[in-house]
């Protein structure tokens, strides 16, 4: 399973954030405001919970839960990269 996070923000500083905080909950960018994790319900709900906190009403976030057989079948277009590391990276 995947989470797939898009979202519309205008704020530069309000996007900052929420880039932030996906990439520190393990996402990866996709483009430039759509963001991908390994994870199900409860990594999305998480996600919601902490993006809630960073964002105005005035903004827009899409919070998708996808199996990998839709990821697989998904046409990509140009540079569109929909990979993720399967392995955590030891450094």
């Amino acid at each position: 399973m995947y989470v797939i996070v898009s979202y519309d923000i205008s704020d530069d500083r309000r996007r900052f954030e929420i880039m932030s905080r996906l990439k520190a909950m393990g996402y990866v960018r996709v483009q430039r405001s759509l963001y991908m994790a390994r994870g199900g319900s409860a990594l999305a709900k998480d996600t919601a919970r902490a993006l809630t906190r960073l964002m105005g009403r005035e903004y827009s976030v899409v919070i998708l839960i996808i199996d990998g057989q839709t990821l697989n079948n998904a046409i990509k277009l140009g540079t569109a990269n929909l990979s993720i590391i399967s392995e955590p990276m030891v450094i």
